[in-house]
Parts: C-alpha cells; sequence; structure tokens
C-alpha cells in the first residue's frame, strides 16, 4: 500500500500537471477585447487584400484590391473616409496580395507584394517599393516605382498572400499559403533592382494550426488556416499573422530570428466578427492593431495590440 508521503507527492505533481495544462490553454485561447468597427465607403474599393498605415498622416491607412484591378492603393481615415487614389505608375497588378509601410532616415515608404499565384505556376513575383506622398488634396495622384524586385523561390512557385517588412533589420518576409504548414521566405530591403532575386528559405511555421496539403485551386480550396496576411509593428518586436479565422501574435526576444518567434506559443484572438479577414496592420505607434475584411463596403476592426510592452494580458 502507498505511503501517506508518496500520495501527497503524487497529489501534488497531478496538480502541477493541471495547472500547466491550464496555463497553455489560456495563452492560445482568443481574447475578448473590446474592438471598434468601421467601414471604408469607396466603391472601387470591393475586395480589399491589404492594408498599411500611413507614416507621414496619423490615424491614416492606405489598402488595395486583390486581383482584377489595376496598380493603385486608396488612402483613407480612421473613420472611413477616403482621401485619394494613388496610381502606380508603370507596375502591373497580376495578384496584389498584400502591403506593408516603413519609414527610415532617407522617408516613408510602401511596400506592395504582387505575391498571389493560385495555380502556383509565375515564374516569379513582384514587389514594389514607393514612397508615401505627402500631399493627399487631389483625388488622383500617381507615384513612380523607386524599387522593383522581381523574386523567385529557387524550390519552384508558390502562393503567398502574407508579406512583413522589418525595417530595423531591412528584411522584407513572405509566408507561403497552401503548405501544409506556411514557409517563411525573406529578402533584403537593400537588394539590387532590375534582376531576380533568389528568396532565402528560412523554414517552416510549425506554431498556427497545420492544414492540410493544399492543390491548386483548379484541383480544390483553401482552409479556414491559411495566412492570408503578415505584418510586423514599427519597433521589430511584435509581429502578427491573419488567417480566415483567427490572428496570431508572437512576441520576439532580443537577438531572436523571426523564425524563432514565430514558432512559440502565439496569443490567439478569434476573427468572429469579419466575413472574410485578409488584411492586417499595426497602427503607426504600433499600439494598435487593425484586421481588414473583404466585401463592399470594406470594413475593419480596430482594437488593442496584445504582447504591447506593459500591458497585461
Amino acid at each position: 500500500m502507498p505511503h501517506h508521503g508518496q500520495i501527497l507527492r503524487a497529489l501534488l505533481i497531478a496538480a502541477v500537471a493541471v495547472l500547466h495544462f491550464i496555463q497553455a490553454a489560456h495563452a492560445a485561447e482568443p481574447d475578448t477585447l473590446s474592438r471598434q468597427r468601421f467601414a471604408v465607403h469607396n466603391q472601387w474599393l470591393t475586395e480589399m487584400s491589404g492594408v498599411a498605415a500611413s507614416n507621414i498622416y496619423k490615424n491614416h491607412f492606405w489598402a488595395h484590391n486583390d486581383s482584377g484591378d489595376r496598380g493603385r492603393l486608396f488612402s483613407f481615415d480612421s473613420t472611413g473616409k477616403t482621401q485619394t487614389e494613388l496610381r502606380i505608375n508603370g507596375s502591373s497588378a497580376f495578384d496584389w496580395e498584400d502591403m506593408s509601410s516603413f519609414k527610415d532616415s532617407s522617408g516613408s515608404y510602401l511596400l506592395i507584394g504582387d505575391i498571389g499565384d493560385n495555380m502556383m505556376l509565375r515564374p516569379f513575383a513582384d514587389v514594389y517599393l514607393v514612397s508615401e506622398p505627402k500631399d493627399l488634396r487631389k483625388p488622383i495622384i500617381h507615384a513612380n516605382i523607386k524599387r522593383r524586385y522581381s523574386l523567385i523561390y529557387e524550390d519552384g512557385p508558390h502562393d503567398a498572400e502574407a508579406m512583413a517588412v522589418d525595417a530595423t533589420e531591412r528584411f522584407v518576409y513572405i509566408l507561403t499559403k497552401r503548405d501544409a504548414h506556411p514557409r517563411l521566405y525573406r529578402f533584403s530591403l537593400d537588394a539590387i533592382s532590375g534582376k531576380l532575386i533568389p528568396l532565402n528559405y528560412l523554414g517552416e511555421i510549425r506554431s498556427i494550426p497545420s492544414i492540410e496539403k493544399h492543390k491548386a485551386q483548379r484541383q480544390g480550396g483553401i482552409s479556414g488556416g491559411s495566412p492570408t496576411a503578415m505584418e510586423i509593428n514599427p519597433s521589430g518586436d511584435i509581429a502578427m499573422i491573419v488567417t480566415l479565422r483567427n490572428t496570431y501574435f508572437f512576441k520576439r526576444e532580443r537577438n531572436q530570428s523571426w523564425l524563432d518567434a514565430l514558432n512559440k506559443n502565439p496569443y490567439a484572438r478569434i476573427n468572429n466578427r469579419l466575413r472574410q479577414a485578409e488584411s492586417g496592420t499595426f497602427t503607426q505607434d504600433g499600439k494598435k492593431v487593425i484586421i481588414g475584411s473583404e466585401g463592399q463596403p470594406a470594413m475593419l476592426e480596430f482594437s488593442d495590440t496584445p504582447l504591447y510592452p506593459n500591458r497585461k494580458h
């Protein structure tokens, strides 16, 4: 018969195990933070696929449509009022899927990712770099391409909808959509424009729910776990991955790679009030996050950024 001390020790071990299970479950439990929604009433923004915060105007944002539109962006404020249409001279819009913004000592910039490839047949993908306009007074303005990054996957074509820039380290990250585990690639903002740029494969992201191996769209669809957007906050220590079902947040520690950070247990938030979450960005100060949905009108949702320094979760 077990000794009284052995029974007590067994009970303590069981209690600790239950506590660890509860803590782990809570870490991945979708939150219930209050959220503020607003609509962008723009007849031309019908299939919003990318959104980014302005680094010039506070509480202003840029967005673009999915495939089927011309090469243009739309600017709007936090009430949903459209400011201007920005046409990118010399760009093509095969399948624009995500965008990011950043600033450095030389100015404020917008990155547009023409990275979609439903059939996984494109020989290369394009990312456009343009300067963010300072004057939004005209209804239609134009911008020239500062750099065109033509990117090639060395292991063959991939479909992707998620792109983020880390301006602190000057790398752009792309996350694939149709793999069992999304694959993370990157290239340098300082890569030479005008020639094919091999994407650097970093590894798989296994922290978010895995999905069955996708086939090309002509053979099958996508799942609610497919990444549709990605963003890194201005200070380069918090990232989010948007999927059709959830948005996942990751905190990067000092000297940690993004591959390692994105493979940690994430903080999950359900996109349960949005019809089809396809875009996401942080506000200029990084304290708020905005998730956007396709549809007419385009719907966006504000909420606090989890894992933000000095905020309890």
